[in-house]
C-alpha cells in the first residue's frame, strides 16, 4: 500500500521551527527520518489494531 503524502501534514511551533533550523543538515535529516518512521507506525497501527490485552490483534490471512 502507498503511503499517502498528505497524511505528513501536523502542526509545529515556533519554537520548534527555530530550533529546527540551528541543527545541522544530518540532523535535520535524522529528525525527518525519526518523524517519517513514526508515521508509518502510527499508520500500520491502524491498519492492524491491538487487541483488548494490548497485543497486536493477529493479522488476517488473504487466502
Amino acid at each position: 500500500m502507498a503511503f499517502d503524502r498528505g497524511d505528513r501534514t501536523y502542526h509545529v511551533s515556533d519554537e520548534r521551527l527555530k530550533a529546527f533550523k540551528t541543527l545541522s543538515t544530518l540532523e535535520k535529516l535524522h529528525w525527518q527520518e525519526e518523524v517519517a518512521t513514526f508515521i508509518r507506525l502510527t499508520q500500520l497501527s491502524r491498519q492492524n489494531p491491538a487487541s483488548k490485552n494490548g497485543e497486536p490483534a493477529p493479522e488476517k490471512s488473504t487466502r
